[in-house]
């Protein structure tokens, strides 16, 4: 039996409508048919507008693979790590400065969104109720 738990109705449940990042505020966006530019995506983080949009067909595992990508993406942004305007590019840096700055940004987050991580660490059984 396919597994009816979807974390994206779990967001709308729980009235989960932006993430918290410290600095600013990110609109949580669930929308059938996303796109960054002409490719469909899963999802997309756009910094200058404070939108992280997902696509809303996603299965649960998807889904909650790409959230925690995109919540990514807000962590490497806040902790200096968001590569470079034009190239992308990171600065080099040790394994344990990009761990360090990493795990704060993810702790940082988990602080400011604990309903947000709480759904994100939600296990389900086959029929969709909580294990």
């Amino acid at each position: 039996m396919k597994n009816k738990f979807n974390i994206l109705n779990r967001l709308v449940e729980e009235n989960i409508t932006s993430v918290n990042a410290g600095y600013r505020f990110y609109t949580l966006n669930i929308k059938k048919g996303l796109r960054s530019g002409a490719d469909i995506c899963y999802g997309v983080t756009e910094f200058d507008k404070g939108i992280l949009a997902l696509e809303s067909t996603m299965e649960h595992e998807i889904a909650r693979e790409t959230l925690l990508h995109e919540l990514t993406h807000i962590v490497l942004e806040m902790v200096g790590l968001g590569g470079h305007e034009v190239t992308d590019e990171v600065i080099p840096r040790t394994n344990e400065d990009m761990t360090t700055l990493i795990s704060r940004g993810f702790l940082l987050l988990m602080n400011l969104n604990p309903k947000l991580f709480e759904v994100l660490n939600e296990r389900h059984n086959s029929e969709g109720s909580l294990s």
